[in-house]
């Protein structure tokens, strides 16, 4: 990528695709802190918008009109980008199902216009592939062999390379600009169990596959064992209807008061959640890294999730968090109630949380990363 500079080209030798906020999310997020690090010092490159804001989360991957025509304006829109640019590495986001869809076609037109895709799914292996139909993993394995290599950000990802074994993977979980959480983290007071109430978080999608009824079931639980706890859940549902029914069921249940929905959170706002949280959860049924998690690490705050796709690379069990099997309500209560009882240990994990974000997670380690990426897709 450095001899390309020095030939100072007329054109850019790198087109990136992907989403920013809003919606929330770690995909958003992730190209938000790419675009604000350094890399633009580094390489000259060129980013298109392939994931449409304009709409809800929870309505982006139904089959309708408007988003078949959002779909065909983000790959239009990519299309005149890698015409007009002529870049020689198109680095491609996408993520499961619909995502992938569309993605798939952005790699077929950079390959035919003779680009080198690097592919970069931001979801968990075992959702995009293991658990599809054949014919789905068939279409999987031909897109796969149109792209020059992926980024996988879970370990669970390099299974990929025995499935194509032509296929290059590159591990490099996501990155967080730590500077960002560093005035939470200076400013961060834990609260006294028996005087304030703990502080649970969870911030992201709210719905059954993030885990979202079994907090629920969880805060029941805690609940009957006298704990002195609150849960704030901050985001919006991931399917249609969701949040009514998890409002539905906290009714239900009397939990009015003790688990709050709030909707999703943005810059200050989001920190603030951080800053009042005592313990950030994330229970999960699949999952690629999950950006929420690496800020709630940088804000030093122990985690407790679910042992699935790339959590345990990032949650190590004893060290900075507890690890729990997805769809487990009782584990997750236990595990709460195990770190509003042992605030030393809350605060130790808290710590290790910080210390592992900085060493393993930042940006600017990313982006060195990256680079080396990028010159080796050069030389193929």
């Amino acid at each position: 990528m450095r001899r390309e500079l020095e030939k100072k080209r007329s054109k850019c030798p790198l087109l990136i695709s992907g989403c920013l906020p809003p919606p929330m999310g770690g995909m958003a997020t992730y190209y938000q802190t790419l675009i604000e690090s350094s890399l633009s010092e580094q390489i000259q490159y060129q980013f298109v918008q392939t994931s449409s804001n304009r709409r809800e989360f929870s309505k982006s991957g139904r089959a309708s009109l408007s988003n078949f025509i959002y779909a065909a304006q983000d790959c239009i829109r990519f299309t005149a980008a890698v015409w007009r640019n002529k870049p020689e590495i198109a680095h491609i986001g996408t993520a499961y199902g619909i995502s992938f869809l569309k993605h798939s076609f952005c790699v077929l037109i950079a390959y035919l216009l003779g680009c080198k895709v690097l592919l970069h799914p931001h979801c968990s292996f075992i959702t995009i592939y293991i658990n599809q139909t054949k014919l789905w993993q068939w279409f999987f394995r031909q897109v796969m062999r149109m792209t020059k290599g992926v980024i996988v950000l879970s370990k669970e990802w390099l299974q990929l390379g025995v499935i194509i074994p032509k296929c290059r993977v590159f591990y490099m979980p996501n990155p967080i600009n730590i500077q960002r959480y560093r005035s939470v983290l200076e400013k961060k007071t834990f609260a006294n169990p028996r005087q304030e109430k703990v502080r649970i978080l969870f911030l992201g999608y709210l719905g059954k596959a993030k885990g979202s009824f079994d907090i629920i079931d969880a805060a029941n639980i805690i609940r009957s064992k006298g704990e002195n706890v609150i849960f704030d859940l901050v985001g919006g549902e991931l399917s249609p209807g969701e949040l009514n029914l998890l409002q539905e069921k906290i009714r239900s249940e009397n939990l009015d008061g003790l688990v709050i929905l709030n909707p999703p959170a943005y810059g200050d706002d989001k920190l603030n959640y951080f800053q009042k949280a005592d313990i950030f959860i994330y229970p999960s049924y699949h999952e690629g890294v999950p950006m929420a998690v690496l800020e709630a690490m940088a804000c030093g705050l122990p985690i407790i999730a679910s042992r699935v796709g790339g959590l345990p690379d990032v949650v190590k069990d004893g060290e900075n968090g507890i690890l729990i099997e997805a769809g487990h309500p009782e584990q997750l209560a236990n595990a709460v109630c195990y770190l509003v009882e042992k605030p030393e240990v809350l605060l130790q994990m808290g710590k290790a949380s910080y210390q592992l974000a900085s060493e393993n997670y930042s940006i600017e380690q990313h982006v060195y990363q990256l680079i080396h990426i990028y010159e080796e897709m050069m030389d193929l």
